[in-house]
């Protein structure tokens, strides 16, 4: 809860207090401005969001009633006194429940030593026609957005967490069930980054690295992590993946996920072979950005990264579907040095192709979720014909959902099972470290970035023997 907002819920409640047991005029009078002006303070230096209607509908009543019972003499009945007090009491207390129960979270700091900039871009690959939606013959286009070291943080302001605001807020409410407007707030959430600010000359190129995000998901669903390496010095590239993310805004457009790509198991008799299709949508994607990102003009993009990549290492992060997806890349694409996947979904690949195996480093974090599940065999195929060393680890306590950043949305999530037992702040450090170490050690070739997590009891390697 912000400085001014808190005040103001206690502004209201003295208010509304004051309707039946009134005070000293001097005094009335003198919390009459204050709240004047703190309401005033709020409105321009904090985000005024749905939970707190309520509570101003509750401030403004009250000081109008105490103003007329106190400077204009006004008699309000005993019974009307009571009853507006009664109503103006639960306005407040609604506005306090739903602020409890949707927050206004903070973003996550990030613990490296850089500043961080971003940039996004459209790219329309006209390589390929569109799977999904209704129109026909059309290309497929997508929007990826970069976090990367930034110089200075003097040239921008920081950009919101959701880039594209209260239209992917709004596409998110309506996936999960709830009224459109109830995660409004988290448009007005702001991120760790600088738009469009300068790339920091502290190295001559720095590791690339490119994220990808799960069915119903979306870019910004893993902007911590995201930030988290860009302030390690990595440059981070997220994909919205058109069709499968909750809202794609392009140039012209907004589009929405389409629910078809991937039907129900239960009611699918080719599910798999939908899945097949939307994971390699995906990881057609993924390609198309490495190419976008190879062809990149300083001039022409007007990019920041443009002559700061390191593209001759490049590794892959990528969650559910987006990890299955990134599996695919790896297992064709030789321009890939490293591969982290969470909760991996590599089922709908074949098994002729999970028989061969990566050749390349790779690590599989699995949610305790996940533990019984269709995806482990192909993991298992998968790993088991790796060359390259393939650890497996579990964090027990985890959902799926754990893997994205369901803790921004309420400290409800565990109790309707969006997310497990483990703490969100303890899950992030593990995450974060497991994540960062694994990168530095196989792209950035640090001698001391063990991913060995003895220091975590929710963490435990899986043994496929």
């Amino acid at each position: 809860m912000h400085f001014f907002e808190s005040f103001i819920y206690i502004l209201a409640f003295i208010m509304i207090g004051m309707i039946i047991r009134p005070l000293k005029r001097r005094i009335i009078l003198s919390i009459l401005s204050i709240a004047i002006g703190v309401f005033t303070l709020h409105v321009i230096f904090e985000a005024t969001r749905w939970q707190l209607f309520p509570l101003y509908v509750a401030l403004l009543t009250s000081g109008v009633i105490v103003y007329l019972k106190t400077a204009r003499n006004v008699v309000f009945k005993n019974r009307l006194r009571k009853s507006l007090f009664g109503g103006l009491l639960v306005l407040a207390l609604i506005s306090l429940a739903t602020s409890l129960i949707f927050p206004m979270y903070e973003m996550p700091e990030p613990t490296g030593d850089y500043l961080i900039g971003t940039q996004s871009f459209i790219i329309n690959d006209e390589n390929r026609l569109e799977n999904y939606g209704e129109e026909v013959n059309t290309y497929r286009s997508f929007k990826i957005q970069t976090w990367y070291p930034a110089q200075t943080s003097e040239e921008g302001a920081l950009e919101p967490w959701l880039e594209d605001g209260k239209i992917v807020a709004r596409a998110l409410s309506r996936d999960i069930g709830l009224p459109f407007f109830v995660l409004d707030h988290t448009a007005n959430i702001m991120s760790n980054a600088y738009k469009n600010a300068s790339i920091s000359e502290a190295e001559d190129a720095y590791p690339l690295i490119i994220l990808s995000h799960g069915w119903r998901g979306f870019k910004n669903v893993h902007s911590d992590l995201a930030e988290e390496l860009a302030s390690q010095g990595y440059i981070v590239v997220g994909i919205d993946h058109t069709y499968g993310s909750i809202a794609t805004v392009l140039s012209d457009e907004t589009v929405y996920l389409d629910e078809d790509a991937l039907p129900p198991r239960e009611t699918t008799p080719d599910f798999l072979e939908h899945a097949n299709q939307l994971v390699n949508t995906y990881a057609g994607d993924i390609t198309t950005t490495i190419d976008f990102l190879e062809s990149i003009d300083e001039t022409e993009h007007s990019s920041q990264i443009a002559s700061a990549m390191d593209l001759t290492t490049i590794g892959l992060l990528g969650h559910s579907t987006g990890g299955g997806a990134d599996v695919a890349v790896a297992l064709n694409d030789a321009r890939i040095d490293a591969l982290l996947g969470m909760d991996a979904w590599v089922e709908p690949l074949e098994e002729p192709l999970l028989s061969e195996g990566l050749d390349m480093p790779s690590l599989f974090l699995r949610s305790g979720a996940w533990e019984i599940s269709y995806n482990n065999d192909s993991l298992s195929t998968l790993i088991e014909n790796s060359t390259e060393s393939s650890p497996l680890y579990q964090i027990d306590g985890t959902t799926h959902y754990d893997f994205a950043m369901v803790y921004m949305y309420s400290p409800l999530t565990k109790y309707i099972g969006f997310t497990g037992s483990v703490e969100s702040e303890h899950l992030n450090t593990i995450m974060k470290t497991m994540i960062t170490n694994f990168f530095d050690d196989t792209l950035k070739n640090y001698p001391n970035s063990d991913i060995n997590p003895g220091s975590w009891d929710d963490v435990r390697e899986i043994s496929l023997d």
